[in-house]
């Protein structure tokens, strides 16, 4: 992940960071830790759910709050005053409503970084590679946004599920999006 981000994958989380509202947080399919350390030196209390084992046990191992589930077959994610997910709401693509229920009843903020460049947007061998790379409990993860279908996606679900969004910054290849639900 460094290398795409070109050395700056970590820096990409500034600028997450520095939309957390509130003293709680629940982040999906967090992978690394990067913001439950933030939240750790900050006495704010995080929960992280992720499918992966491996992340689920180095959190858990560091002394985090860490939940071992496949996000889509939960009824509910843990409540928290911001809710975040960080470059893996392309997974859910095929429903991304669902998501988007169970995040805006897990909390009244929810901060989202999606990438927007991709290298699997490319048609040619890079493309291909890039494809081929990214699978999830054994699945190919093929399809990635696009800022201008991110951007659809967003406008069609706030009008649908009545939140308010907020494009806060583009951060390298990703999109920074703030939804307010009060």
């Amino acid at each position: 992940m460094s290398l795409l981000y070109k050395g700056k994958y970590y820096k990409r989380f500034e600028s997450v960071i520095k939309q957390i509202s509130g003293r709680t947080v629940t982040e999906i399919c967090f992978g690394d830790i990067v913001i439950a350390g933030y939240c750790k030196k900050n006495s704010i209390q995080w929960v992280g759910v992720d499918i992966n084992e491996a992340f689920v046990k180095n959190a858990l191992k560091k002394g985090f709050k860490a939940e071992q589930k496949d996000v889509q077959q939960l009824k509910q994610f843990p409540k928290a005053e911001t809710c975040i997910i960080c470059g893996s709401l392309y997974h859910f693509h095929e429903d991304p409503e669902a998501l988007f229920i169970k995040m805006l009843a897990c909390a009244p903020r929810i901060i989202i970084s999606e990438p927007v460049i991709n290298l699997s947007n490319d048609n040619g061998i890079i493309g291909k590679l890039a494809k081929a790379s990214a699978t999830v409990n054994g699945k190919k993860q093929t399809f990635r946004y696009t800022k201008k279908t991110l951007i659809q996606l967003l406008d069609v679900l706030s009008k649908k599920l009545q939140f308010e969004y907020s494009v806060t910054e583009q951060f390298d290849k990703d999109l920074i999006i703030v939804i307010k639900n009060e």
